[in-house]
């Protein structure tokens, strides 16, 4: 008899510490996971150009962009992903939308915070989440006169430049950066910040973009949200 209830103790210490361990992967699993890659992310970048008091106006309107993602508006010097000026769009797990500035220079380093000394004021607008879409705005103004032209580097924030648009879209990080990027395109088109523009960019999920490391004229001044 006591050998029968030492073997009935055994089997069932085997048995909860199964049903625990279970348990303890079970809640892990349910309540620690990445957000799913983006895919069918589709971008529409507008601006308007107000000549009188020489502002740029910018709106990002995004399709698909789940919570913990970004979606990304680059102006750069050439059509590879360094040497931009870039605008992040984030949208956090509450469905607070973050618009920030970044330059990304020398290449494919990671971009960095930029301020006006990158060349003019950014100045965040309303944006929100709205019916499924996240809409990012901001303004650019206040721009210096080029005095110098930095060949070998970012050169400065420009109305009159000419760029190419650069799209990217990915995951945010467990502190609210900018992850990878899993859909990335720029385009060979030459844009400016002075002529209204109306650019679209949308991820081809059948035919995916390669992961990377980051640890016209159409007028329309009616597109900007208010408080």
């Amino acid at each position: 008899m006591k050998y029968i209830l030492i073997s009935l103790l055994i089997v069932l210490s085997l048995n909860v510490g199964k049903i625990a361990a279970f348990n303890a992967r079970f809640t892990f699993n349910s309540f620690v996971r990445d957000p799913p890659p983006a895919s069918n992310v589709t971008v529409n970048a507008t601006w308007v150009f107000i000549r009188e008091v020489n502002v740029t106006l910018v709106r990002m309107t995004i399709s698909n962009l789940q919570s913990s993602q970004y979606a990304a508006l680059g102006l750069g010097q050439n059509q590879s992903m360094g040497e931009a000026h870039v605008f992040v769009c984030k949208r956090f797990a509450n469905n607070s939308i973050v618009i920030q500035r970044f330059i990304n220079p020398e290449g494919h380093h990671p971009p960095v915070p930029a301020g006006s000394e990158q060349g003019g004021v950014f100045t965040p607008l309303p944006s929100k989440f709205i019916d499924g879409n996240v809409i990012c705005q901001f303004s650019l103004s206040d721009f210096a006169p080029e005095t110098l032209k930095q060949l070998d580097t970012l050169r400065p924030l420009s109305p009159t430049a000419k760029y190419h648009p650069l799209f990217a879209v990915g995951r945010l990080n467990s502190t609210g950066d900018a992850q990878y990027h899993n859909g990335r395109e720029p385009q060979s088109s030459l844009v400016q910040l002075n002529e209204n523009q109306n650019l679209m960019f949308r991820e081809n999920a059948t035919k995916p973009f390669a992961a990377h490391s980051m640890t016209k004229n159409k007028k329309n001044t009616g597109i900007f949200l208010h408080e």
